[in-house]
């Protein structure tokens, strides 16, 4: 029923138009719950505030089987923002993409990641759906932002390069990579994650291709998507088996100066944890919903 998404925007260096100086900011984190559309939606939540989500069930509507904690029957949480039901694709972008976007261009690492029950909507929110162009999710708006900008921001010299790594079974796989054609994720080159004297984290064998316009960064993500691992449950009639983390990579040169500003976009979209006796998993995909609930 929900998904949340949430922003991360690290402790990183960034230019100061004034001084030249790097400035600094502390970390931050802003948690939004999104909540999936149904035609029977529950009578026992309430949003509060557009901020907190309540639930209050009645013992006697429960099943004996679900019980979890028979002493209490009301729930509470918190977040920095509850998305409702009927809210757009557009308006997700604009309340969850927007800030993280402009702040990757201004030099700070940031990351938007999607996390949730299987078949609540991660996916959807993040990459969107295919039969309409208000669909798009979040990846593709930020795709046609982040292009738009670097043509108002002409007072710099911009670059950018994609990756697009998925992690399947505790194991990394190039989904760009373009020595290899495969129908299966696992024929892809392993992404090994090395780290050096520093302290510093590497992803070896990880490819990046430089893109030029929106377009070539639409068709990278596509191309990323159709080798993604997928497969039928009960639950969800195409389920993500892997967590996939599609990253843009920013560098800037400002017009007369020495200076670079370099900085990363990571979207990341994460398998839905599942319970196994609801999604009826087998075989195969029995093993992966047991590394997805254990990463």
């Amino acid at each position: 029923m929900k998904n949340m998404i949430k922003q991360k925007m690290a402790e990183v260096s960034k230019l100061d138009d004034d001084s030249g100086e790097p400035q600094r900011v502390e970390e931050g984190i802003s948690v939004y719950l999104r909540i999936r559309p149904t035609k029977r939606p529950s009578k026992f939540y309430s949003v509060v505030e557009g901020k907190r989500m309540q639930w209050e069930i009645p013992l006697e509507e429960v099943p004996n089987s679900e019980f979890i904690n028979n002493t209490r029957t009301k729930f509470a949480f918190k977040f920095d923002h509850v998305l409702p039901m009927d809210i757009s694709q557009e308006q997700v972008f604009e309340r969850v993409g927007k800030k993280v976007v402009s702040n990757a261009l201004d030099g700070f690492n940031s990351t938007v990641f999607a996390y949730g029950q299987t078949g609540s909507g991660k996916t959807y929110t993040l990459t969107g759906g295919a039969e309409r162009y208000e669909d798009r999710g979040i990846i593709p708006r930020a795709l046609t932002m982040i292009f738009q900008e670097f043509r108002e921001r002409s007072d710099m010299k911009w670059t950018a390069h994609v990756s697009y790594m998925e992690i399947y079974n505790e194991q990394g796989y190039d989904l760009l990579d373009p020595s290899h054609d495969t129908k299966n994720v696992t024929d892809l080159p392993r992404v090994k994650m090395l780290e050096d004297e520093h302290g510093n984290f590497h992803l070896k064998n990880l490819s990046m291709h430089r893109t030029n316009s929106e377009e070539e960064a639409l068709n990278l993500l596509f191309l990323g998507d159709t080798n993604r691992a997928i497969s039928e449950t009960a639950m969800n009639q195409a389920s993500s088996r892997s967590h996939c983390m599609f990253t843009v990579f920013f560098e800037g040169r400002r017009v007369g100066s020495d200076r670079v500003l370099r900085s990363k976009l990571n979207m990341v979209d994460l398998a839905g944890s599942e319970r196994c006796h609801k999604t009826k998993s087998d075989g195969q995909t029995l093993r992966e919903a047991q590394y997805i609930n254990t990463s």
